[in-house]
């Protein structure tokens, strides 16, 4: 266009042209503008921002907020104190969002709104009074305070605990968390005098002491049976908690029989007969609620009155609640049910070897082979037997002592231990398969118990010679034959064999037998011990004895023939 022309008139179309490029320009830039105002600056910088309507909100960085919970909180028990950190949310458009911690002096200082204070106030009570304060200026918008990360908090564990001293936990911990602390063993503190530490520590009278002189009481058995935190109290900074002795035999009430958790509860003023249920995690499926024993001692300690308690008219409100006293018991009956996994196990030469289900008292062995499947052709029931556990296993080194309170009548205590021992881990049934099932003797058809075990060996056929002989092992079986036969075809005796103490040992039983007083059977043993070995003074010795006799009795018969002379 020349200088000379005239500027001609903007024609409607390029006029709205223009405005809509002007109107995308700015909203195109208006988000990065909001970003800028919503930037977040350093915690301390913002407890020290000064309180101005005008000024743009600001968050606190959270970059680490993860605390390890063992459940979520409980906003009416949790105390808010210094430094916990609130999610502040102002749901208008667009929306204000504000990450703030309580100062130190107990404050939460929310930008547009003001300084509200929420110390020593419950979560619930505390963001009731931030939404109070925010709706103030917020009149018509949605609002939430939600607590994002507890503060840390410092206590003194006191009393009976292994290590007493000063601990750093988080405001969601409870008081056991720090008296576990306190009992973590440290150096050269073991295990044992942890145990002995709990077993003298009180866990239900345990003191939180607050800085403010309000007590609260640790009850551990109960907390874990009810889950109510009242009874595990969240920790607050500046606490001191006391762990105090329990009387293990005073101030204890028992809760036993068809319980989960039967045994001895330490008592507290105010507990009921259920508390002391739940505390025994309740009764399992085989109690009867309607036939419960309530057992109170007298104060003198001799007499006793015993009840019948209704659980479930308790339960049920139709019966009292009883407000326990020490030295109270209870008792919770069981059903009649004698169903139990009765079962024996069958090992050996059977068909189908494995577990069998019997009835209590009733299922007899012959039953039970008809069950595996019978015999197979290498059975050898000359050598079967049944074995039975009669001593239960935590009970056999008690059984074997007092067997042995007693002297055997022979002497001999060495193989009366041996015995003993055996028993305690076995004890074998008196039955002779061969007459039951060759000769069907019923008097042999013994009733079997449960966990028994039948075992049917296979047929060897040999008899197996050691000890003294030239060449040890199993030598065939030959109907009729004597203990010398063996021997021969074991390669007969060495130089060092002492043919006249040879023993035979029963297969089945181990028994040592002289060979005459036994027939030699498939699976016996023949032991050819050898001849002693004695050193030289041993035979010094005899000779000295011997030499002794003789000269007594030579003189002895010396002052015989004096007196005969007179």
């Amino acid at each position: 266009m020349n200088n000379g022309e005239r500027m001609k008139p903007m024609s409607l179309t390029q006029y709205l042209g223009r405005v809509i490029l002007v109107i995308t320009f700015l909203a195109a830039i208006a988000p990065a503008q909001q970003r800028k105002n919503t930037q977040q600056v350093p915690q301390g910088d913002l407890l020290n921002m000064p309180q101005e309507e005008e000024k743009t909100p600001t968050t606190v960085n959270l970059t680490s907020t993860a605390v390890p919970l063992e459940s979520t909180i409980e906003p009416d028990l949790y105390v808010v104190g210094p430094s916990d950190l609130f999610s502040v949310n102002i749901w208008m458009s667009p929306p204000l969002s504000f990450n703030l911690a309580v100062s130190p002096e107990g404050t939460l200082i929310i930008p547009t709104v003001g300084e509200i204070p929420v110390a020593n106030m419950s979560l619930t009570k505390a963001r009731e009074k931030v939404l109070f304060e925010a709706r103030k200026k917020y009149l018509h918008v949605e609002i939430t305070a939600t607590l994002v990360k507890p503060r840390p908090v410092i206590v003194t564990v006191m009393g009976n605990v292994l290590n007493p001293g000063v601990f750093t936990l988080n405001a969601v911990d409870r008081a056991s968390r720090a008296i576990d602390l306190a009992n973590t063993p440290k150096r050269i503190q073991t295990d044992d005098d942890l145990k002995l530490i709990k077993k003298a520590s009180s866990q239900r009278n345990v003191m939180v002491n607050h800085r403010d002189g309000t007590q609260e009481r640790m009850d551990l058995p109960k907390y874990y049976a009810t889950h109510d935190g009242i009874w595990n109290p969240y920790l607050r900074e500046g606490d001191l908690i006391v762990v105090p002795q329990k009387n293990e035999k005073k101030f204890m009430i028992g809760v036993y029989g068809q319980v989960n958790l039967p045994g001895a509860l330490e008592f507290v003023d105010g507990d009921r007969l259920l508390d002391a249920l739940r505390m025994a995690d309740g009764v399992t499926p085989t109690a009867l609620p309607d036939q419960v024993i309530f057992s109170r001692l007298g104060e003198d300690g001799k007499t006793i009155n015993n009840t019948a308690v209704n659980i479930s008219d308790v339960i049920a409100g139709r019966a009292e609640n009883v407000l326990l006293q020490p030295g109270d018991r209870i008792i919770v009956q069981r059903k009649h049910d004698l169903r139990e996994d009765f079962n024996v196990d069958v090992k050996g030469e059977v068909t189908y070897p494995g577990t069998y289900p019997i009835t209590n008292a009733q299922t007899r062995l012959s039953e039970v082979i008809r069950q595996a499947g019978g015999f197979t052709d290498r059975a050898a029931l000359g050598m079967a037997y049944v074995l039975r556990q009669s001593v239960p296993k935590e009970r056999r080194d008690d059984d074997v002592l007092l067997m042995m309170r007693g002297e055997p009548a022979n002497d001999d205590s060495i193989g009366f231990a041996t015995a003993a021992q055996l028993r305690a881990q076995h004890e074998e049934v008196n039955v002779d398969f061969k007459r039951l099932f060759t000769d069907h003797d019923s008097t042999q058809d013994v009733i079997l118990r449960s966990e028994d075990e039948v075992i049917i060996p296979s047929k060897d056929k040999t008899i197996y010679v050691f000890g003294q002989v030239a060449e040890p092992g199993h030598i065939p079986v030959a109907e009729g034959r004597d203990v010398s036969f063996y021997i021969q075809k074991a390669g007969g005796l060495t130089e060092h064999a002492n043919g006249g103490s040879v023993k035979v040992i029963k297969g089945r039983t181990r028994q040592w037998l002289s060979p005459g007083d036994t027939k030699l059977e498939d699976g016996d043993f023949i032991w050819v011990p050898s001849e002693p070995n004695h050193p030289f003074s041993y035979y010094m010795t005899i000779a000295s004895q011997a030499a002794t006799v003789i000269s007594v009795m030579i003189g002895i018969g010396v002052l015989i023939a004096q007196v005969t002379k007179q």
